[in-house]
């Protein structure tokens, strides 16, 4: 019966939207053609100091044992819980810092950005097959009554934010399990962001770019969300040379890549870097941060690696 329900739904989905797909269709292949895809190419073993791993013993010039470990913001139960090798080196420190501490006060704010306040409507600026398809995609994402009428009021970076994951899910972040144990230890806790830093360099991005990324996440919805399930497998696999090959797949222009990677990767990197640096001055800090932030170009590893700090895989 379940599957004779499944085959009835999808019959009536089609009838229904079939002309809509169409229209998707044409327009994402027009978007796709006037749109110049990204050639980048890296020499992987050349330009990258591992090729595995996820957590690093990093020793400082003044000989202090500090660790780094790279996370994926992911509900996926694979990821979230976090291996002996990760507990024992929180509980051997005397700090967590993560990336930005989960709160109910960053939520309330991260949500509140999400909106146009100005009486601007993402229907006024973005095409009209594009809006539609969005609408039925958004569906997937479990939004209240109230929000899902607010969809028109969403700022591009927001939408794109919220259909460029796999549907959330209720069950802990791997941060909030790490943060769970912090305090369970009574650790100190910091965060190299805040909400408010992550929002303004979300809203860097011009209104043509984050539309551009909203058109391309929506034209390529459902191979991004296959896709960040191989990336999990990726993570729990500890390979990183999988993960960079995997990240230099783009949907989207070069430049616009170019200028996104910059606002979202290698500037918080810079911050990122100097907060890192002050803190491990004096040892003992466990520091839990996006595991891109770690590995790709400019990335914490190779920013420290050049600042004469000892890099270890412990796993």
């Amino acid at each position: 019966m379940k599957k004779i329900h499944i085959v009835l739904f999808l019959l009536m989905m089609i009838s229904n939207l079939s002309f809509a797909n169409n229209d998707i269709r044409n327009k994402c292949k027009e978007f796709s053609e006037n749109t110049e895809k990204s050639t980048i190419s890296l020499d992987f073993k050349k330009n990258i100091l591992f090729e595995s791993g996820v957590l690093w013993e990093v020793t400082t010039p003044n000989k202090k044992i500090n660790y780094l470990f790279g996370t994926m913001h992911s509900q996926d139960y694979s990821v979230s819980r976090y291996p002996p090798e990760v507990r024992l080196a929180l509980v051997n420190s005397k700090k967590l810092i993560l990336e930005i501490i989960p709160s109910h006060q960053a939520n309330v704010a991260y949500i509140d950005s999400m909106y146009f306040k100005d009486g601007k409507q993402l229907n006024h600026i973005l095409e009209e097959v594009f809006f539609k398809q969005l609408k039925e995609q958004i569906k997937n994402y479990s939004l209240s009554d109230e929000e899902f009428k607010n969809i028109k009021y969403l700022k591009p970076w927001a939408a794109f934010n919220l259909i460029g994951r796999p549907k959330t899910v209720n069950a802990p972040t791997l941060e909030r399990n790490l943060l769970k144990l912090a305090k369970q230890r009574m650790l100190h806790i910091g965060s190299l962001e805040s909400m408010d830093e992550i929002i303004s360099s979300l809203e860097k991005l011009s209104d043509n770019d984050q539309l551009n990324i909203l058109r391309d996440t929506i034209c390529n919805h459902k191979s991004i969300i296959k896709e960040t399930k191989i990336l999990v497998d990726l993570y729990v696999q500890r390979d990183i040379l999988g993960i960079l090959n995997f990240n230099n797949k783009k949907y989207f222009d070069e430049d616009l890549y170019k200028r996104y990677m910059q606002l979202m990767l290698y500037d918080r990197n810079k911050k990122m870097l100097h907060k890192i640096i002050n803190e491990f001055e004096d040892g003992g800090i466990f520091v839990a941060v996006g595991i891109l932030h770690l590995i790709s170009e400019q990335g914490l590893l190779e920013e420290l690696s050049n600042q004469e700090y000892k890099l270890k895989v412990i796993y």
